[in-house]
């Protein structure tokens, strides 16, 4: 019987040669969206990360009427008060994104992710609070994504706070949800 130190699999599979050897797969499903090595939400996400925000009640959800209007007409209601939780680091974000060349497709892809689960929403009567979550989890999903190819040591509540304040600028800029009617 001859021993060797290598291994071939035809069907492009895994293949393992030696003892005690460890492997680490990751199983991607069709539901998954496919990623390029990194994503500009992931990018913002990390820049965001490295700031130091200060807290500034002046971007308060709860003293705009506009946005809170908004959320009434959404049916937003536990999300009112995460986004109010992030608005203090509104103007750092917008600095970000204003320096940022990838803003306008980063913005566009949130709208779009927005758009096909508000189609969702509309179709099984669901409130916006659910439009909402799926909008964050589709996103931490593509920046978790992103991380495993890039080796980013970002922890958990960063990319957390990170999302929620990219969807609030997001909001206030008419991306994520739907505008109150205009009375004519």
């Amino acid at each position: 019987m001859a021993l060797s130190n290598s291994a071939k699999s035809g069907d492009k599979g895994t293949s393992i040669v030696g003892n005690e050897n460890t492997l680490t797969t990751y199983k991607f499903s069709s539901q998954t969206p496919k990623i390029l090595k990194r994503s500009a939400i992931f990018d913002v996400c990390k820049i965001i990360a490295e700031l130091d925000i200060d807290y500034d009640d002046e971007y308060s959800i709860q003293n705009n009427s506009d946005w809170m209007e908004k959320f009434e007409y959404n049916k937003v209601d536990v999300y009112v008060e995460i986004f109010d939780n992030y608005s203090d680091g509104y103007d750092e974000v917008s600095k970000v994104l204003h320096g940022y060349l990838k803003k306008t497709i980063m913005v566009k892809k949130i709208r779009t992710v927005y758009l096909e689960i508000e189609k969702l929403r509309e179709k099984e009567k669901l409130d916006g609070d659910y439009v909402v979550k799926q909008v964050f989890n589709r996103l931490k999903e593509e920046v978790w994504y992103s991380a495993l190819t890039s080796e980013s040591e970002l922890l958990d509540e960063e990319v957390d706070a990170a999302i929620y304040m990219i969807m609030f600028y997001a909001f206030t800029k008419c991306k994520l949800l739907k505008p109150v009617p205009k009375d004519d």
